[in-house]
């Protein structure tokens, strides 16, 4: 009995001593290339039954951690031209080790440079106001830090109306807008993987430009003159900024939502749109409509974000 107890707990520790431990883990950035203040996740898949787990990342915080998975693992400092090492050791009880090495590169983070600025005999200078009238032009120039790098702007941000500056970017770019109204502006230097942002806000002085009328009559007659009751401002219809006849006067542009309603003397709602550039031709359910004066509600919004409201009176002509 004594003999088989001896081969039992034999062939037990020659077991434990098979399992030995392998040490495994996988990295969440993929292709290992990071850039500064860039954070990493590690996930442990060693084997080999009940291990004890050392870790160490160089150039990151934390440098060390004693456990299974540590948080997140940051690396502030670029790593040059020498990759950074993470390696993870395991230990099981009767003291067998396994060693795991992997490398990352930590790609230097560019610096940017935005500014907002004015041409004087030819070469730009950087100017501290911001604001500029409608139709006017604002010069901006860009740099990133180091050079060689790509170089994109955002009006507004939206990705999708990204507008080309340079690759590679040697000596900045400049890019001239005419905004017109308040607009931010982004830009993004990338440079080995690694881009940095900007924003500049360039103020449009629209609230006291802008000139949103309703005129007192009209006469739906035909003649193509003054046919319709609508919403004037003066921004071009077909919203393209620009200044144009008619006392610089047309429908749209600086309108983004009305909701407008007309009433006869008796109160009963004879026209309604939610269309800035809709007027009403003085009909009511397709039938012309008396000369007579109505009295008219408006809510609007503008494009630049503010809302308001008119009411009045209008005369119908025939």
């Amino acid at each position: 009995m004594k003999s088989l107890f001896l081969i039992v707990s034999l062939c037990f520790t020659q077991l434990i001593f098979a399992q030995a431990p392998s040490a495994n883990f996988t990295i969440s950035d993929e292709d290992l290339i990071l850039c500064e203040g860039d954070c990493i996740f590690v996930t442990n898949n060693s084997t080999g039954g009940d291990l004890t787990y050392l870790w160490s990342f160089q150039g990151a915080t934390p440098a060390t951690f004693i456990g299974q998975n540590p948080g997140p693992i940051c690396f502030p400092i670029t790593s040059g031209s020498t990759p950074y090492a993470i390696t993870l050791v395991v230990t099981n009880p009767q003291g067998v080790t396994s060693t795991l090495t992997q490398f990352v590169i930590v790609n230097t983070t560019p610096s940017l440079n935005l500014t907002l600025s004015d041409t004087t005999a030819g070469a730009y200078v950087e100017i501290n106001d911001t604001t500029i009238n409608m139709y006017q032009n604002a010069y901006l120039f860009a740099e990133g830090t180091p050079a060689g790098g790509n170089l994109y702007w955002y009006p507004s941000g939206v990705t999708s109306d990204s507008i080309f500056g340079c690759a590679p970017c040697i000596a900045g770019d400049s890019l001239t807008v005419t905004p017109f109204f308040t607009t931010n502006y982004v830009v993004t230097y990338s440079l080995n993987g690694c881009s940095v942002s900007d924003t500049v806000l360039v103020t449009v002085d629209f609230a006291t430009q802008i000139l949103i009328v309703l005129p007192n009559s009209f006469s739906p007659n035909g003649d193509g003159e003054n046919d319709f009751f609508r919403v004037l401002t003066n921004v071009d219809k077909d919203q393209n900024f620009t200044n144009n006849a008619n006392n610089g006067f047309e429908e749209g542009g600086a309108i983004a939502e009305i909701d407008m309603r007309i009433y006869n003397r008796y109160g009963q709602m004879v026209f309604r749109t939610t269309n800035p550039k809709e007027g009403w031709d003085g009909t009511f359910k397709g039938k012309p409509l008396n000369p007579a004066t109505y009295t008219y509600i408006l809510n609007f919004r503008t494009i630049d974000g503010r809302s308001d409201e008119r009411s009045g009176n209008v005369t119908l002509f025939r």
